[in-house]
């Protein structure tokens, strides 16, 4: 009995007891730190992969949606109701001094950023401040004037004008010091709104400088008078007939600008609308992430009756505007965050292959991911053959 006792003190002395080693530590911390290098890596790749699809993911939506915004747009150049069916030029213009860029008989004009032509080296740069257009910087021709507004350089503008929504019916027209226009069908009309007046034989451009409705908004009595800026010219003689229509007039611009005119902020696809004072409205932001729009347009050179493109050109190459045709649109768009990749991405965009190599455009200051949005749109109202 002493004996098993003392075997038992023996077995729980804390001599004989034993424990890891500081090899077998040692070996269990680097598996530990192994394994958890390995959880924190297979982490941070999906949360890259994710970031990676998410980026991608909305730079698709953005270029898709600027295209077909653009696209939408452009198709309409313009379309003056029946008008379209006429010489654009041949339109009565009533307003009392309107600013030298209300030019809406042109349908569409253009502006090209100088250096930046088909196949010419324009590296983008960040950080990159708006610029006024006043300060040159873009050309034109035919006479296309253009608005002061704040632009990233090195981008193109275009402008379309169109007829908004569908025609009213014009009732009745009184001329004079206090010409009015009594029309059905068309409620929306506001003060200040520009219109034309046509019944397809003449033309005139006037804006509404009193609005209101008659019977519950089944017609409108719209005062064309001088009350308003810049207002009509009320000697001047209208041509527009009672039992034409009306429609109000749009103008708008599209450019690549950035919010709030602050430089860091991203680009984007911005516009501005033609203004009840027939120059141009607020700065409205569309598409975030657009740092580039180089457009050209395809011209009916020899006026043929085919309509067909001739040749594609820049919009200081134009001349005669009423033969654009089409217009080839081209975006690039590039992922809202920075250090998307390990190293920048090469990249092609208006023929210039940008990947740093002798005779290209130097790869990009950044990491951002980058994409081409590529578009040709007819103008409906100018490519029917005759």
């Amino acid at each position: 009995m002493r004996a098993e006792r003392l075997n038992i003190n023996i077995a729980m002395s804390p001599f004989k007891m034993g424990g890891l080693s500081m090899i077998e530590l040692l070996i269990a911390m680097v598996m530990g730190l192994t394994l958890t290098a390995g959880v924190m890596q297979v982490y941070v790749g999906n949360t890259q992969t994710e970031r990676d699809q998410e980026a991608r993911s909305r730079m698709q939506e953005n270029g898709r949606f600027a295209i077909t915004y653009l696209a939408n747009e452009l198709r309409m150049a313009g379309y003056l109701g029946c008008l379209s069916t006429i010489d654009e030029n041949s339109i009565n213009n009533t307003l009392d001094g309107p600013p030298p860029s209300f030019q809406p008989g042109v349908g569409i004009q253009g502006w090209e950023a100088n250096g930046t032509g088909l196949g010419v080296v324009s590296n983008s740069a960040n950080n990159v401040a708006t610029t006024d257009t006043s300060g040159g910087g873009w050309t034109s021709s035919g006479g296309n004037v253009l608005d002061s507004t704040n632009v990233v350089p090195a981008t193109d503008i275009v402008r379309v004008w169109n007829a908004a929504g569908t025609g009213a019916t014009i009732n009745s027209i009184s001329p004079g010091a206090g010409m009015t226009v009594v029309n059905s069908g068309l409620t929306d009309i506001e003060d200040g709104d520009i219109l034309l007046l046509s019944d397809c034989q003449r033309a005139d451009w006037v804006q509404a400088c009193n609005v209101q409705d008659i019977g519950g908004g089944a017609s409108i009595n719209s005062v064309l008078s001088a009350g308003c800026v810049p207002g009509n010219d009320v000697t001047a003689v209208m041509r527009t007939q009672a039992g034409g229509e009306l429609v109000k007039l749009e103008g708008t611009m599209y450019y690549i600008g950035k919010r709030a005119d602050v430089a860091t902020n991203p680009p984007a696809l911005f516009r501005r609308q033609l203004s009840q004072n027939a120059g141009l409205g607020n700065a409205e932001e569309l598409v975030e992430g657009i740092e580039n729009l180089q457009i050209l347009y395809g011209i009916n050179a020899d006026n043929d009756n085919k309509k067909t493109v001739d040749s594609y050109v820049t919009a200081n190459l134009v001349g005669d505007w009423s033969r654009v045709i089409s217009v080839r649109v081209s975006v690039l768009v590039q992922s809202i965050e920075d250090n998307m990749l390990p190293a920048p991405q090469a990249y092609t965009f208006n023929g210039v292959r940008y990947d740093g190599a002798a005779g290209n455009g130097a790869l990009p200051a950044d990491r951002r991911l980058r994409r081409v949005f590529t578009s040709t749109i007819t103008l409906r109202n100018r490519a029917v053959g005759s």
